[in-house]
């Protein structure tokens, strides 16, 4: 019986509400992250505006949101190669001495007059089109070796790979966990990405312990007590701020762990000043926002007849889910250090603004189904609810 009315909740929230209810839940979220960046502002330590900034950067990706609610689906398949070149090509010349902009090590920008893009952002929503566009044109396919293991990997890989070169470990390991896992719903076989896991973490693994400052991460991930004043300061006064809030938290403003004891604490790092501050019921509140967000997604998702449409769909929603995993993970110590932001909360433009297109582009997948069974150019599939609060398709040739 219980499971049969969460049955109907979830028909009702993806056939009728599904759009409102998931830019309902990113404008909380959004909310939630600039009542904490005004308080990080107002920290006499650290002079930086965050709120202002951000309020400034959401109004950057307002135009990106609808450009991804107003793109025509038909070009983004008929072209989704060319997208995913367009990508590599940028990532390519952001490693460029001249053209990327170098900070802390990392080559990973383009200044663009006063702002700084970070191009990977942009190129994790580039996958996803393209790897959805793969998936549908050899849907029928994916057992075999060639058109499920070696293709769809090795030209993801490329684009993960160049990601490394940045270096930006996070985010290539981001691209690589969503491709794996929309190969896996796809029905790709379960030995191949094994043997993809197994590959992609042979070579992370290898590429830390190369590198000694992410070596000693590692280390100091394994005893945070013990490294708290080294390696592990930035974890430990993290779970400081976390048990610091209690249930209800301090209160905006009146957090401590801000006052620069928590390194990035407004883009990697915020969700312990978000708990210390709001408490941990907020901060519950706040997963289970991120759940709903997911859960409403993917179970709309499922029911979109095209597979271009769909796995567009499952790919958004898996991005900001690992996203979330990753960096809850990291900042409860689950996970060792990677810098990871919180989607919608932390302060990040190159991010937000991609995530405003991402949400637009998930809305006009669950809006304009292209058909499953026509794959030409002037068939649409239009998804109209009903007051009975189920979804009656039409379908329109245009001529």
């Amino acid at each position: 019986m219980l499971l049969d009315r969460l049955e109907v909740y979830c028909n009702y929230f993806s056939q009728r509400k599904a759009g409102w209810f998931i830019l309902g839940s990113v404008a909380l979220l959004l909310g939630l992250g600039t009542v904490i960046l005004s308080s990080a502002s107002l920290s006499f330590i650290n002079s930086e505006n965050y709120f202002s900034k951000q309020l400034l950067w959401c109004a950057i990706g307002v135009p990106f949101f609808f450009a991804g609610c107003l793109i025509d689906l038909k070009f983004l398949r008929k072209h989704h190669a060319l997208i995913l070149a367009g990508a590599a090509a940028v990532l390519v010349a952001v490693l460029i001495p001249g053209i990327g902009k170098l900070v802390n090590g990392s080559r990973r920008w383009i200044s663009a007059g006063p702002l700084n893009m970070q191009v990977s952002e942009f190129a994790k929503i580039a996958a996803i089109i393209w790897m959805s566009g793969y998936l549908e044109k050899n849907s029928g396919h994916m057992d075999s070796v060639w058109n499920g293991f070696l293709t769809p990997l090795s030209i993801s890989g490329v684009i993960c790979l160049l990601v490394l070169l940045e270096p930006d470990y996070g985010t290539a390991i981001l691209i690589g966990a969503v491709a794996i896992t929309l190969l896996f719903l796809a029905n790709a076989k379960i030995s191949h990405l094994a043997v993809a896991m197994a590959g992609g973490l042979a070579l992370i693994s290898a590429l830390i312990y190369a590198n000694p400052s992410r070596m000693r991460r590692i280390v100091a991930f394994l005893d945070v007590e013990k490294n708290k004043s080294d390696g592990a300061y930035q974890l430990w006064q993290g779970m400081l701020g976390f048990v610091s809030g209690g249930l209800f938290g301090h209160g905006i403003g009146q957090g401590r762990q801000q006052l620069t004891y928590l390194p990035e604490a407004h883009t990697d790092f915020i969700f312990p000043i978000f708990s210390e501050e709001l408490g941990s019921l907020a901060a519950i509140a706040a997963l289970s926002a991120y759940a709903l967000l997911f859960f409403v997604a993917a179970h709309c998702a499922k029911k979109i007849r095209s597979d271009f449409a769909k796995f567009i769909s499952y790919g958004i929603a898996l991005l900001i889910t690992y996203q979330v995993i990753i960096n809850v993970g990291v900042v409860t110590g689950l996970l060792p250090t990677k810098g990871m932001v919180l989607p919608f909360i932390s302060y990040g433009g190159s991010n937000l603004v991609s995530l405003f297109f991402a949400v637009g582009l998930l809305l006009n997948c669950f809006s304009s189904d292209l058909t499953a069974n026509d794959k030409s150019d002037d068939t649409f599939d239009y998804v109209i609810p009903t007051e009975a609060g189920m979804c009656r398709r039409f379908n329109t040739r245009r001529k």
